[in-house]
């Protein structure tokens, strides 16, 4: 009779144990996948979507505890589970963006942009928490918040998409652009960025800087190819050879590198993209002592920058 009352206690137990609450398999989700955000690139760069994320989960958390089996504890994980999905989305996105655009100039200026304008979202999202967690507790709101969950991460996915396919197509374009011009003219790589060298032989009259007619059809060759590149700045530079005083030979690589950038920019280059310099006799790469030395140093060079600022050895 002792052993029987002994051994009620530990069934009792055992039937309890047996019986305790297992999360839905959406809240199970949910909790995952937010871990995974919390983990990635969201916690660093779009902390606000991973705040949204996070209030939702733990509204989720709160639904479980106080009704375990109900459908507002599901639908409430779900939408928990999208805005963890969105705010992985954003993060990849943003971590992109930001590897694009380290090398840029004015990376320290959109830096502290984007640190304060997250500091903003921040704060609109604990304050949009804070009345979205008023409305969730009416069943109608769960359902728009899943609806608006659901159609967010559709637009997220397009974003990401399109940004990807406006990287390949800037590519491809970059690409046929110098094909191109290297067809037309002699192209090199050199510290300063991409050089192309048209010859004065071809664009000028001896001593004259006004284009010749046959010119006009190389340059309209030259400003189409350029226009695939038309975000970067270029500088347009007018070299002579020895004959002659130096600054007669200033004055005319000036004129000469003048008349090329104007082309250009009636052709429809940006203006504030585009300067021109008289680089005189000074910079020859040819021997001003034969015919065919000076003509090689009568030129007129293209210079594209960069689209990003070369790396120091």
């Amino acid at each position: 009779m002792k052993t029987r009352h002994f051994l009620i206690p530990i069934i009792s137990a055992a039937l309890v144990a047996g019986c305790a609450t297992v999360p839905p398999i959406e809240l199970t989700n949910a909790r995952f996948a937010y871990q995974q955000a919390s983990e990635g690139d969201a916690k660093q760069l779009v902390p606000a979507e991973l705040h949204k994320a996070k209030e939702s989960l733990n509204l989720a958390e709160q639904s479980f505890k106080d009704d375990s089996d109900s459908q507002k504890t599901k639908d409430l994980a779900y939408v928990a589970l999208r805005k963890s999905e969105q705010a992985m989305a954003l993060g990849a996105t943003a971590a992109s963006k930001a590897r694009e655009e380290k090398a840029e100039a004015d990376f320290a200026q959109k830096q502290t942009a984007i640190v304060k304008q997250g500091k903003q979202d921040l704060s609109d999202a604990e304050k949009q928490t804070a009345d979205a967690r008023a409305e969730l507790d009416k069943q109608a709101a769960v359902q728009a918040a899943k609806d608006q969950a659901d159609a967010d991460y559709q637009r997220q996915q397009a974003e990401i998409a399109k940004v990807k396919q406006d990287l390949s197509d800037a590519e491809k374009r970059n690409a046929a652009a110098l094909a191109e011009l290297a067809a037309i003219a002699a192209v090199k790589e050199e510290q300063r960025g991409l050089v192309v060298t048209l010859s004065g032989g071809v664009l000028f009259r001896s001593a004259e800087a006004t284009l010749m007619p046959s010119a006009l059809a190389k340059l309209d060759q030259v400003g189409n190819a350029l226009q695939s590149v038309r975000t970067r700045n270029l500088l347009v530079e007018g070299h002579t050879d020895s004959q002659g005083s130096g600054s007669y030979n200033q004055g005319l690589s000036q004129r000469r590198a003048n008349a090329v950038r104007d082309y250009l920019v009636r052709r429809g280059y940006p203006a504030d993209r585009i300067q021109a310099r008289g680089m005189g006799e000074d910079t020859p790469i040819a021997n001003n002592n034969s015919p065919e030395g000076r003509a090689n140093n009568r030129r007129v060079e293209i210079v594209i920058e960069r689209e990003f600022p070369a790396s120091n050895p």
